[in-house]
């Protein structure tokens, strides 16, 4: 007769063996699509779309990002040119010293 030390663990190691089997065993299910993932819009609404007329203070927001963007980028192209290829630190770099364990 089975012990129950010895039951608890058989039982589950069949069932993780059951289910590892019925994981790589089985298809997945087919997948089938109903519609369209993005809808098609008519040709008229995209040919007849105003653009939209943005306010004067929307105007000036879009003006001073530009001038922040153009800065921003006039700083990356002046640090990449003073950046120097290759390592920092030329040669071999000294590693510390062991040190004796103190008693």
């Amino acid at each position: 007769m089975f012990s129950l030390r010895l039951a608890i663990p058989v039982v589950l190691f069949a069932a993780i063996v059951a289910a590892c089997l019925t994981y790589f065993v089985t298809l997945p299910a087919p997948v089938e699509a109903d519609r369209p993932a993005i809808p098609a819009l008519p040709s008229r609404v995209l040919e007849t779309a105003a653009p939209k007329k943005l306010s004067d203070d929307e105007e000036k927001a879009v003006a001073a990002f530009q001038r922040a963007a153009d800065v921003i980028l006039k700083r990356a192209e002046n640090l990449a040119a003073s950046v120097t290829p290759g390592p920092a630190i030329k040669g071999k770099i000294p590693l510390p010293r062991k040190r004796p364990i103190p008693r």
